[in-house]
Protein backbone atom coordinates (compact mmCIF):
# COMPACT_ATOMS: atom_id res chain seq x y z
CA UNK A 1 0.00 0.00 0.00
CA UNK A 2 1.15 3.60 -1.17
CA UNK A 3 1.69 4.98 2.54
CA UNK A 4 1.92 9.11 0.32
CA UNK A 5 -2.05 8.61 -0.18
CA UNK A 6 -2.71 7.83 3.90
CA UNK A 7 -0.49 10.93 5.06
CA UNK A 8 -2.09 13.03 7.97
CA UNK A 9 -1.05 15.82 9.73
CA UNK A 10 -1.82 14.37 13.17
CA UNK A 11 1.07 14.16 15.87
CA UNK A 12 -1.22 12.29 18.60
CA UNK A 13 0.03 8.96 17.38
CA UNK A 14 3.80 9.74 17.54
CA UNK A 15 6.40 8.15 19.45
CA UNK A 16 9.90 9.94 21.12
CA UNK A 17 12.18 7.02 23.00
CA UNK A 18 15.54 8.00 25.10
CA UNK A 19 18.56 6.41 26.09
CA UNK A 20 20.97 8.09 28.18
CA UNK A 21 23.68 4.96 28.86
CA UNK A 22 24.80 4.21 32.16
CA UNK A 23 20.98 5.87 33.89
CA UNK A 24 18.48 4.43 30.97
CA UNK A 25 20.45 2.19 28.86
CA UNK A 26 17.10 0.38 27.35
CA UNK A 27 14.92 2.98 25.81
CA UNK A 28 12.80 4.90 27.39
CA UNK A 29 9.19 6.46 26.25
CA UNK A 30 8.88 10.53 26.96
CA UNK A 31 5.23 10.71 26.94
CA UNK A 32 2.85 13.24 28.79
CA UNK A 33 3.39 16.62 26.40
CA UNK A 34 2.00 19.54 27.15
CA UNK A 35 -1.07 20.90 25.73
CA UNK A 36 0.33 22.97 22.80
CA UNK A 37 3.87 21.68 22.07
CA UNK A 38 5.58 18.21 21.85
CA UNK A 39 8.38 18.02 19.98
CA UNK A 40 10.26 20.83 18.11
CA UNK A 41 13.65 21.87 16.17
CA UNK A 42 15.31 24.62 15.75
CA UNK A 43 16.28 25.63 12.47
CA UNK A 44 19.90 25.07 11.71
CA UNK A 45 22.50 27.06 9.42
CA UNK A 46 24.74 24.69 7.48
CA UNK A 47 25.86 27.05 5.27
CA UNK A 48 28.00 30.11 5.84
CA UNK A 49 27.56 33.07 2.97
CA UNK A 50 29.79 35.62 2.56
CA UNK A 51 29.89 38.62 0.45
CA UNK A 52 33.18 40.33 -0.74
CA UNK A 53 34.24 43.57 -1.44
CA UNK A 54 34.42 42.49 -4.68
CA UNK A 55 30.68 41.81 -5.07
CA UNK A 56 31.77 37.96 -5.26
CA UNK A 57 29.17 35.46 -2.82
CA UNK A 58 31.11 32.81 -0.92
CA UNK A 59 29.73 30.19 0.11
CA UNK A 60 31.00 27.24 3.02
CA UNK A 61 29.03 24.67 4.26
CA UNK A 62 29.36 24.47 8.03
CA UNK A 63 28.51 21.42 10.69
CA UNK A 64 26.09 22.33 12.94
CA UNK A 65 24.20 21.06 16.39
CA UNK A 66 20.35 20.26 15.86
CA UNK A 67 19.02 21.56 18.83
CA UNK A 68 15.46 19.97 20.09
CA UNK A 69 12.89 21.20 22.18
CA UNK A 70 10.59 18.43 24.13
CA UNK A 71 7.87 20.15 26.11
CA UNK A 72 6.18 18.33 28.99
CA UNK A 73 2.85 18.83 30.90
CA UNK A 74 3.40 19.87 34.65
CA UNK A 75 2.34 16.46 35.59
CA UNK A 76 3.72 14.56 33.06
CA UNK A 77 5.54 11.65 34.42
CA UNK A 78 7.93 12.16 31.69
CA UNK A 79 9.07 15.10 33.79
CA UNK A 80 11.00 12.55 36.35
CA UNK A 81 13.42 10.86 33.20
CA UNK A 82 14.40 14.61 32.58
CA UNK A 83 14.70 15.53 36.23
CA UNK A 84 16.77 11.79 37.27
CA UNK A 85 18.85 13.00 33.82
CA UNK A 86 20.05 16.49 35.30
CA UNK A 87 20.21 15.04 38.63
CA UNK A 88 22.70 11.98 37.30
CA UNK A 89 24.85 14.09 35.43
CA UNK A 90 24.85 16.58 38.58
CA UNK A 91 26.09 14.53 40.79
CA UNK A 92 28.92 12.67 38.60
CA UNK A 93 29.81 16.48 37.01
CA UNK A 94 30.16 14.83 33.64
CA UNK A 95 28.13 15.02 30.60
CA UNK A 96 25.77 12.11 29.88
CA UNK A 97 24.96 11.82 26.27
CA UNK A 98 22.12 10.51 24.65
CA UNK A 99 20.57 9.01 21.85
CA UNK A 100 16.96 9.48 20.54
CA UNK A 101 14.38 8.28 18.18
CA UNK A 102 11.01 10.28 17.38
CA UNK A 103 8.67 8.50 14.98
CA UNK A 104 5.67 11.07 13.14
CA UNK A 105 3.80 8.09 11.02
CA UNK A 106 1.19 10.84 10.12
CA UNK A 107 4.21 11.78 7.13
CA UNK A 108 5.98 8.48 7.42
CA UNK A 109 9.66 9.77 9.02
CA UNK A 110 11.42 9.18 12.04
CA UNK A 111 14.03 10.62 13.44
CA UNK A 112 17.42 9.56 14.75
CA UNK A 113 19.50 11.65 16.82
CA UNK A 114 22.87 10.90 18.03
CA UNK A 115 25.41 12.21 20.46
CA UNK A 116 22.50 14.68 22.38
CA UNK A 117 23.13 16.31 25.72
CA UNK A 118 20.65 18.38 28.08
CA UNK A 119 21.24 22.03 27.55
CA UNK A 120 18.72 23.29 29.06
CA UNK A 121 16.56 21.78 31.88
CA UNK A 122 14.19 24.42 34.42
CA UNK A 123 14.39 23.47 37.73
CA UNK A 124 10.41 22.91 38.40
CA UNK A 125 7.43 23.96 36.30
CA UNK A 126 6.10 27.40 36.31
CA UNK A 127 3.66 27.77 39.20
CA UNK A 128 0.85 29.96 38.08
CA UNK A 129 -2.81 29.75 38.15
CA UNK A 130 -2.15 26.17 37.40
CA UNK A 131 1.08 24.73 36.68
CA UNK A 132 2.61 25.88 33.51
CA UNK A 133 4.32 23.00 30.94
CA UNK A 134 8.22 22.77 30.96
CA UNK A 135 11.00 23.00 28.05
CA UNK A 136 13.18 20.58 27.64
CA UNK A 137 16.52 21.33 25.15
CA UNK A 138 18.62 18.73 23.75
CA UNK A 139 21.46 19.46 21.27
CA UNK A 140 22.77 17.15 18.99
CA UNK A 141 25.31 16.15 17.07
CA UNK A 142 23.36 14.66 14.49
CA UNK A 143 19.43 14.27 13.65
CA UNK A 144 18.97 12.61 10.76
CA UNK A 145 15.10 11.86 9.32
CA UNK A 146 14.48 8.19 7.63
CA UNK A 147 11.41 6.83 6.58
CA UNK A 148 9.18 4.57 8.69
Amino acid sequence: MDNQNNMTITAANSTFYLVVPGLYDSPVKIEGYSTDAMVSAEAITPVVAEMGVDGHLSFGWVPTPKVITVTLAADSPSRQTMDDWVTYQNARREVMTCSAEFSLPGIGRKYIGSRGAITSAPPMPGANKTLQATAYTITFENWAPTSL
